[in-house]
C-alpha cells in the first residue's frame, strides 16, 4: 500500500539523518504516536505536514511519495 511505502521511506529518511522519533515528531510538530502511526502506514499525513517533513529530512516531498522503495 502507499501509505506503507511513504511511511518506510520517512522512517529510513529520519534514521539516517540521525532524528529519534520524539525529537523528529517534536521538530514537525506531531505527537510520536502520530508519527509511529505514520511511519507504520496507519495514518496518512496531510500535505502540510509531508512538507513540514521534507523539509527537516532536506529531501523533496516528491522522493517521499514516489512509487519506488528506498
Amino acid at each position: 500500500m502507499r501509505y506503507k511505502r511513504i511511511g518506510n521511506k520517512i522512517r529510513y529518511y529520519r534514521k539516517d539523518r540521525n532524528f529519534e522519533q520524539v525529537d523528529f515528531a517534536q521538530k514537525i510538530g506531531i505527537t510520536p504516536q502520530y508519527l509511529s502511526k505514520i511511519e507504520c502506514g496507519y495514518a496518512k499525513p496531510s500535505m502540510d505536514l509531508m512538507f513540514r517533513i521534507s523539509e527537516c529530512l532536506d529531501i523533496d516531498v516528491a522522493e517521499l511519495v514516489k512509487e519506488t522503495d528506498v
